[in-house]
């Protein structure tokens, strides 16, 4: 194991301060985590398995959803510290439900069973889901996760999936649509759902069913999205957690990450990642956002110590993405750089 992670190792041994012993583990994870070259050997990963286990419920709740992010991917930890890690609350665990290759099938049908929506997305979104996962997915019946597996095209449908797709389909103009576009991009699929208007299966709208029937599949799509009725990727989705991660390490600041996100993030992205450092809701931030001359905005933006540059281009995102007026665009800007220069008080 590379000597400063060694050295790490030895200053945990001896610190007794719990604060100052979470942002060392988190940083020697993010060493672990992130090595190049040789992979750690058995004995590395035993042993950087067994601390991280050993001092885990000493370690403050913001460090452990790091060390969840930093490890969603590896596998090079053992196997009772991914369980371990599974356990925390769903806001906390999605990157590992979806990443992880240290989760068993029989985990994974458990969380799918007893977890809710936004771990079950996080499990139809890997890059394989089992038939018996998308089965169990699929009865829980959260069209999000319907959405999620009929988009991921490494889910492996059986006969009774594809039979409540085709009785919630009925309600739902969009998983109309995923079921089309899924049939055009996989042959098995397509036969699977054929088979069902070749058996005369009363539960596909009749629309649809037409569209399978007479080759129409590609028209049929195109008049659901005429309609907003289908599923449209607006650009992939930033990596959430692993920019907190990125800012808690020290390694980007509230400020640059809030920037990038502006130009390339959506606005679910960026309301997110406002929320997250006050502990907003999201439709806290939302509300924020979509109101003029918030001074509870300008005060949580000035703690977060957003720069003029990246407020004035926040306020500018809001009127071309959310609709606000330009008409005390200015007048905003400057009320809020007088706020960072202290002429302002800060409202309580």
């Amino acid at each position: 194991m590379a000597e400063s992670i060694l050295q790490q190792f030895e200053q945990l041994a001896k610190e007794t301060d719990t604060a100052a012993r979470s942002l060392l583990i988190r940083k020697l994870t993010a060493e672990y985590a992130r090595r190049t070259g040789k992979a750690p050997s058995d004995v590395e990963r035993q042993l950087f398995s067994a601390l991280v286990l050993d001092l885990y419920d000493q370690i403050d709740l913001s460090v452990r959803r790091d060390i969840i992010t930093l490890l969603a991917r590896t596998r090079h930890i053992s196997t009772p510290l991914a369980e371990r890690l599974a356990m925390e609350r769903d806001e906390m665990v999605t990157p590992l439900f979806q990443h992880s290759p240290m989760l068993s099938n029989d985990l994974l049908l458990n969380a799918v069973r007893a977890r809710g929506e936004a771990v079950l997305n996080a499990i139809a979104s890997r890059n394989v889901v089992r038939e018996d996962l998308v089965d169990a997915i699929m009865a829980r019946a959260y069209l999000s996760a319907i959405g999620r597996l009929l988009r991921n095209l490494g889910a492996e449908f059986s006969g009774k999936a594809v039979m409540l797709c085709s009785i919630i389909c009925q309600k739902s103009g969009e998983i109309q649509s995923e079921l089309a576009v899924r049939c055009l991009a996989d042959k098995v699929f397509f036969n699977l759902l054929n088979k069902r208007v070749t058996d005369g299966c009363p539960f596909l709208p009749a629309g649809l069913a037409s569209a399978l029937e007479n080759g129409t599949l590609e028209s049929f799509v195109e008049s659901q999205m005429n309609r907003g009725l289908a599923h449209t990727d607006d650009g992939a989705s930033v990596d959430r957690e692993v920019m907190v991660v990125q800012m808690n390490l020290g390694e980007m600041t509230f400020d640059a990450l809030l920037e990038d996100m502006i130009k390339t993030g959506k606005k679910d992205d960026i309301i997110w990642f406002l929320r997250d450092g006050p502990g907003l809701s999201s439709k806290a931030m939302e509300h924020l956002l979509m109101t003029d001359g918030n001074k509870t905005l300008y005060r949580v933006l000035g703690e977060q110590e957003v720069s003029v540059r990246t407020f004035e281009a926040l306020m500018q995102w809001r009127i071309d993405k959310l609709g606000l007026s330009r008409r005390h665009q200015f007048r905003d800007i400057e009320e809020y750089r007088q706020q960072l220069r202290g002429h302002v008080t800060r409202p309580a």
